[in-house]
């Protein structure tokens, strides 16, 4: 079945920017070019990919048949973003269609967060590589055997960068859960859409690598191509 909507998920490069002028992202402009129209956007900036991930399936699940009807496009953020759901209903108000409410902590922020993952380091020997690898691959691989157990179509890319995965290939068990990805529905996957902005220079502001109203539309533009290629529109 062809879709006739759009599902959209992921962190702040994946959203729109009002303060910055940009009224749009890469899902509004990839539904005006795939001809869809818009079911649900659940970005939220500053958060990670769990929330990504259980939110998508938690919509899913809920909505069952929109989400039939559904075109899914996921950002996947990066890996050292740990999200937890929380009592306060923290911005609960942006997502009413959820029960749950989010917040996120990183290796540096808050410094609460800073002091143990340096006791982590320290103590535990933590290696953060590892762990940012397996936290975007793991979520990767989570919605992607979701979509498919479900017959949703779906394209998957990286918002944010994380360290090289040549870096994870130094460990056999980083490099086995790489290669179980389905790299022909992951758009440029040796990259992200932050770099791609730092590089094309296609900011929203001098002090905000966010991307332009034009960043969004250039890189809804590469994703049609890519999905059009792949003939990756239904599944």
């Amino acid at each position: 079945m062809q879709p006739t909507h759009i599902f959209t998920n992921g962190c702040s490069f994946l959203t729109q920017r009002p303060k910055e002028g940009v009224m749009t992202h890469v899902g509004m402009e990839l539904a005006k070019l795939m001809e869809l129209e818009t079911a649900l956007h659940l970005g939220g900036g500053g958060r990670g990919n769990k929330r990504c991930s259980i939110t998508t399936k938690v919509w899913c699940e809920k909505n069952p048949e929109m989400a039939e009807k559904c075109f899914f496009v996921i950002g996947i953020t990066s890996g050292q973003r740990f999200d937890f759901p929380t009592t306060d209903r923290y911005k609960q108000h942006k997502f009413p269609e959820l029960a749950s409410a989010w917040k996120t902590y990183k290796p540096n922020s808050p410094t609460e967060a800073e002091k143990f993952f340096k006791h982590l380091f320290v103590t535990m020997k933590l290696d953060l590589g590892q762990m940012i690898q397996y936290e975007s691959i793991e979520a990767t691989l989570n919605l992607q055997n979701y979509f498919k157990v479900k017959k949703y179509p779906y394209v998957i890319y990286k918002t944010i960068s994380d360290p090289e995965i040549e870096i994870g290939y130094r460990n056999k068990d980083v490099k086995a859960l790489w290669n179980l990805i389905d790299k022909t529905r992951y758009f440029r996957p040796e990259t992200s859409h932050k770099d791609y902005t730092v590089n094309n220079n296609q900011h929203c502001s001098p002090d905000d690598i966010h991307p332009s109203a034009d960043g969004h539309r250039d890189w809804a533009k590469q994703l049609k191509v890519f999905i059009d290629a792949n003939d990756i529109r239904t599944i």
